[in-house]
C-alpha cells in the first residue's frame, strides 16, 4: 500500500509538472459550473485563477461563493486558487441578462452545495489576471465564457501582458449562425436576431478584445449549436456518476429537465474549455471581425437596466446602445485575424466530459 501511495503521488506530481496553466474568466452561469468542474478535474489543467464577469449572469457575491464551493467539491481542498470579481456593469450600454437567469445562476438552480471557507480576493479581476500571469512560468491559456468586460479592462491596464498569453479562448458571438438573443419564454419580440448573449451584453468590451491582436479562438454559436444537451445526454451522464462533482452536475441536469426538453440548452461554455484543453476539437477558419455597438436615444427596455450608473468605468457618460444590432459580428479586414470554430465532434465531447468529471 505504501508503494502504491508513493506511486500515485508521483503520478500526481507528474501531471502538475505537465499541466497547462489556465485562467478561467466566466459569469458562473449553468454551463460554467460544468466548465469549471471539468477544468478542475482535468489532469492537464492547472487552474491558477478564476475571475467572475459580474456584468454577466451571476452577481458578484454569489458568483464568488459558488466558485469557491465548486473548487472544494472538486477535491482541490489544499490548492490555493485566487477568485475575484470585476465590474458589475458593462463598459458601455445598459444591457443585462434576464433576471430569472441571473437568479438561477446565483442559486445554482437550487442545487445545495456545502459553503466554502475560502476567502475571495478583494482585488479587481483585471489585477488578479495580471498577477496570475506574472507568476506563471510559461504562457497561459486564458478562457473567457461570459461578457468580455474583465478581459477588456485587463488589456487596458496591462497591455504588456499580451505576450504571456498562449491562447485566448472565447465563448461568444456568431458569424453565420442565427443569434440567440430571442428566447420565447424570456425575450419574445426582441429586435436582435444576429448576436450572441455574451457579446451583446458588453459589445464595446468585445470589440476592444477582438482588436487587441491576441491569439484568439472563437467558440461561438456556429459550433456550439452542434452540442445540444438532450435527454439522452443527461441519461447517459446519470449512469456514469462516480464523484461528488458528477453527482452535483447530475442534480443540476435533473433540476433543468424543462430546459433540456425545450431543446434550447447547449454546451456553450463547456465546449469552450474543452477546446482550450484539446485544440483539435475545433475545426475552423480564420476571420477578421469587429463588433457592432451603435448608440441610440430610444433604448429597447426589455434587456435594459436603467439603474446602472450613468458614468462608465472611464469617467465618460454611459450610452444606450441600439439593441437591434449590438453584439453583431461584422467582417472587417482592418482587424486582426482570429480562429473561428465551425465544427467539432459532439459524441466525443459528451463522452470526454463524462469521463473527466468521473475520474
Amino acid at each position: 500500500m505504501k508503494h502504491f501511495l508513493l506511486a500515485m503521488l508521483f503520478v500526481s506530481a507528474s501531471w502538475d509538472s505537465y499541466a497547462k496553466p489556465v485562467i478561467f474568466d466566466n459569469d458562473m452561469a449553468i454551463d460554467d459550473w460544468a466548465a469549471l468542474l471539468y477544468l478542475l478535474h482535468h489532469p492537464k489543467a492547472d487552474v491558477i485563477a478564476v475571475t467572475i464577469s459580474a456584468s454577466g449572469e451571476s452577481h458578484c457575491k454569489p458568483g464568488l461563493d459558488n466558485t469557491n464551493a465548486l473548487i472544494d467539491l472538486s477535491g482541490k481542498l489544499n490548492k490555493h486558487i485566487p477568485v475575484a470579481c470585476g465590474d458589475d456593469y458593462p463598459l458601455d450600454g445598459y444591457f443585462v441578462f434576464p433576471e430569472a437567469w441571473r437568479k438561477d445562476s446565483d442559486t445554482l438552480s437550487d442545487v445545495p452545495l456545502k459553503p466554502s471557507a475560502r476567502v475571495a480576493s478583494d482585488q479587481h479581476a483585471a489585477d488578479i489576471i495580471h498577477t496570475a500571469l506574472a507568476s506563471a512560468k510559461e504562457p497561459v491559456t486564458l478562457i473567457a465564457t461570459g461578457p468580455l468586460t474583465n478581459i477588456a479592462q485587463w488589456l487596458e491596464r496591462y497591455p504588456n501582458d499580451k505576450s504571456k498569453i498562449d491562447q485566448l479562448v472565447i465563448m461568444g458571438g456568431t458569424v453565420d449562425a442565427p443569434g440567440n438573443i430571442i428566447v420565447p419564454l424570456f425575450t419574445k419580440g426582441h429586435p436582435n436576431t444576429t448576436a450572441e448573449w455574451n457579446i451583446f451584453v458588453d459589445p464595446l468590451a468585445a470589440d476592444k478584445v477582438f482588436a487587441a491582436g491576441l491569439p484568439i479562438v472563437l467558440v461561438g454559436l456556429d459550433v456550439t449549436n452542434s452540442v445540444r444537451v438532450t435527454t439522452q445526454v443527461a441519461a447517459d451522464f446519470k449512469q456514469a456518476v462516480a464523484t461528488d462533482s458528477a453527482a452535483f452536475w447530475d442534480a443540476v441536469l435533473d433540476k433543468n429537465d424543462w430546459f433540456i426538453a425545450s431543446n434550447e440548452y447547449y454546451f456553450w461554455d463547456t465546449l469552450a474549455v474543452m477546446i482550450a484543453m484539446e485544440p483539435a476539437l475545433c475545426h475552423g477558419d480564420k476571420q477578421s471581425l469587429r463588433v457592432d455597438y451603435q448608440t441610440t436615444s430610444a433604448p429597447w427596455q426589455q434587456t435594459t437596466d436603467n439603474s446602472m450608473p450613468d458614468t462608465r468605468w472611464d469617467g465618460k457618460k454611459r450610452n444606450h446602445l441600439e439593441a437591434k444590432t449590438a453584439g453583431t459580428l461584422v467582417k472587417d479586414k482592418t482587424y486582426p485575424s482570429i480562429t473561428v470554430c465551425r465544427t467539432t465532434e459532439p459524441a466525443r465531447i459528451f463522452k470526454t466530459f463524462r469521463d473527466t468529471l468521473n475520474q
